[in-house]
């Protein structure tokens, strides 16, 4: 009969049943990771919309300031600079945005990167020491 590697790790044990306390250390260990990896997600989506929100506030004040402007205006030349004036923040404040957005999501990213990193690694070291 033709040995599989699956065959092998049950008899690596000298059992034809595979290690059930291993194999509940191992999911208990995978199930404790992936709730710090949710609870870490959550934060992260928490904090982007509480940067999203502020940003949006930030926006609507800047649009009733607006109105405020152009009603104090007295000729088209008033208008227009009240209007390039406007425009010219908006563009800053959606540019600077979309840069604290890419900032806060990339840290995610790499922190996600270094747990799953530090994952395999204890699985690897986990599994050699057994």
């Amino acid at each position: 009969m033709t040995t599989t590697s699956h065959d092998n790790v049950f008899e690596k044990h000298g059992s034809p049943f595979p290690d059930m306390a291993r194999a509940s250390e191992l999911n208990g260990t995978m199930f404790g990771e992936a709730a710090k990896f949710n609870a870490h997600v959550s934060t992260t989506l928490q904090n982007l919309g509480k940067e999203w929100s502020d940003f949006v506030g930030t926006r609507l004040r800047e649009d009733v300031q607006l109105i405020r402007t152009l009603h104090d205006c007295h000729s088209l030349q008033d208008l227009q600079q009240a209007y390039a004036q406007f425009w010219q923040t908006a563009f800053t404040h959606y540019g600077d945005e979309a840069q604290k957005m890419l900032r806060i999501t990339q840290g995610a990213m790499d922190e996600a990167r270094e747990a799953a990193k530090d994952m395999r690694e204890m699985m690897t070291s986990t599994d050699r020491a057994a």
